[in-house]
């Protein structure tokens, strides 16, 4: 007897080593996989990345209603088998195509996206998919009173050791917030089950513009943001986690009365900024 063709789905890179492009726009091609949408990518389905073309096929020829659906990328990070584990009932991840024999492959280049929209062409969509998908698998709730200042420091470890929008006085920063309960997070410490249910569970979070705050995507819809940025980093784009909150109707506020160097680092107004978070909380 023939075995049957398995069908796999593979996600192209498109920098998903970072955590944001990786959730929006990697993740966000399992909306258009399970919506049965092969046809978004708008050129040649033939993937420069894949050494083997000879399997590629622009949608599926097997019946793909079996779950789990098979996804496959190349070079899997920690941080994305740890996502791919949490949702394996509906996806399994295949990082190994050596080991299988008759497949096919639909390739698939995540979400797209247009000039000037950076959480992609689909967000209505595929921001609330994305949402959902991880929020079934967990029971946390937000906790009235638990509030997390999350720390950029030791950014440069992400940026080829140059430190990124940094508060430069931090540590005075810090202790004015500790009047008001704020825990002190480094978010790199927590796995991504627990990075998931830290947002959850907060009812304020506080961060200057940071890869973190893609897990906003995961927050309270009763809680409070504050994204600490105005110009940002040099010739780089900053309405990334805005777009995730206004898409989800979240609770996001903009603190923008600071002056950041080249590199976005910036020192804050203690009392200024005390004066802001008292009209918050």
């Amino acid at each position: 007897m023939t075995e049957e063709k398995q069908t796999i789905f593979y996600l192209e890179g498109r920098g998903g080593m970072y955590i944001f492009h990786f959730f929006v726009y990697n993740l966000g091609g399992l909306y258009h996989i399970l919506n049965k949408e092969y046809n978004n990518r708008h050129y040649d389905n033939s993937s420069e990345l894949l050494e083997d073309k000879s399997k590629i096929v622009s949608q599926p020829t097997t019946d793909v209603s079996i779950i789990p659906i098979k996804i496959y990328m190349k070079n899997i990070l920690p941080f994305q088998r740890e996502a791919f584990e949490i949702i394996k009932d509906k996806f399994q991840l295949v990082e190994d195509l050596t080991i299988l024999e008759n497949y096919e492959i639909v390739s698939i280049y995540g979400e797209t996206i247009r000039q000037g929209v950076p959480i992609g062409e689909n967000h209505e969509k595929v921001l609330p998919f994305l949402r959902n998908l991880f929020l079934e698998k967990f029971d946390s709730k937000m906790i009235q009173g638990k509030k997390i200042f999350i720390t950029r420091k030791n950014s440069e470890k992400y940026h080829n050791g140059i430190l990124k929008r940094f508060i430069l006085n931090e540590e005075e920063f810090i202790k004015m917030l500790k009047k008001y309960n704020f825990e002190y997070i480094h978010l790199e410490d927590f796995s991504l089950q627990d990075k998931i249910k830290i947002f959850m569970e907060s009812e304020f979070i506080i961060s200057s513009h940071s890869g973190s705050l893609t897990f906003i995507l995961f927050a309270d819809i009763k809680s409070k943001i504050v994204e600490i940025i105005n110009k940002g980093t040099f010739a780089f784009e900053h309405n990334h986690y805005s777009g995730i909150a206004n898409c989800l109707c979240l609770n996001h506020n903009l603190y923008s009365n600071i002056n950041e160097d080249h590199n976005g680092n910036f020192t804050i107004n203690i009392k200024d900024f005390e004066k802001y978070l008292l009209t918050l909380i």
